[in-house]
């Protein structure tokens, strides 16, 4: 199966259901690639799927407020691991 290859989130808090068929049902570790640089995160299971343990830190480090808009592209996604890579894409008119 090919993994969609993109997600835009405006403010992430959940990944979308419909995204979440692409992802490991159990929580895993993750690795958030942005700007040449790597963050580990995990990724939450559950009926609703959130990344936490670093997100906080990911947001701090790229100057992240509620409106930026992010790309996120599914690199790779086993039961082990899971790896997106990053790229903000400007601001919402939020």
């Amino acid at each position: 199966m090919n993994p969609e290859p993109y997600l835009y989130i405006m403010f992430l808090q959940f990944i979308p259901k419909r995204f979440c068929g692409y992802l490991p049902p159990i929580s895993v570790k993750t690795m958030l690639r942005c700007n040449w640089k790597e963050w580990a995160v995990t990724l939450k299971s559950g009926v609703l799927r959130r990344l936490v343990n670093g997100w906080k830190q990911f947001v701090v480090d790229n100057n992240l407020k509620k409106g930026n808009v992010l790309l996120f592209e599914l690199v790779e996604a086993t039961s082990g691991v899971v790896i997106f890579s990053v790229e903000e894409l400007g601001l919402t008119n939020a």
